[in-house]
């Protein structure tokens, strides 16, 4: 049986913020891993060990997109509805890229595959957390 709690004023915000504690903290896991990639790639590329260019923009994207749906959470957390609709068709496509990629032989190095395993690992409970309906319920459409 499902039950559906109605929440008022403070209690929603409380509510909406205690929901998306660990959002934040995956996709927080997830932009670090991102941000830790290219500090690698920075740090290795400085004393002479050349990525390709895949790699580059492979990291940057990732990196991009793990800010935009920190930015999304965030908003969506403060009351937004639009951002969450933004976080729920965003984050899935985010998922799929990343599993896309990991799954194409020979198109990124092992050690990236599995750093972009990695943050496909992060960001599954994510997206599944902002479509559970207990999730939905702290965003009623006629407020």
């Amino acid at each position: 049986m499902t039950e559906t709690t109605t929440y008022f004023g403070s209690d929603l915000a409380a509510a909406r913020r205690a929901a998306f504690r660990p959002v934040f903290a995956l996709t927080t896991a997830f932009l670090a891993l991102s941000a830790a990639l290219i500090a690698f790639v920075i740090v290795l590329t400085s004393i002479g060990i050349p990525f390709d260019l895949a790699i580059w923009i492979r990291g940057g994207f990732v990196l991009a997109r793990g800010v935009l749906l920190l930015l999304f959470a965030r908003i969506a957390a403060s009351g937004s509805r639009a951002a969450l609709v933004r976080l729920r068709i965003v984050s899935p496509i985010v998922l799929a890229a990343l599993i896309v990629i990991v799954s194409i032989p020979g198109f990124l190095p092992a050690w990236m595959r599995v750093e972009q395993a990695v943050c496909a690992v992060i960001l599954l409970p994510m997206v599944i957390l902002i479509f559970l309906p207990r999730t939905s319920a702290l965003f009623p459409k006629n407020a």
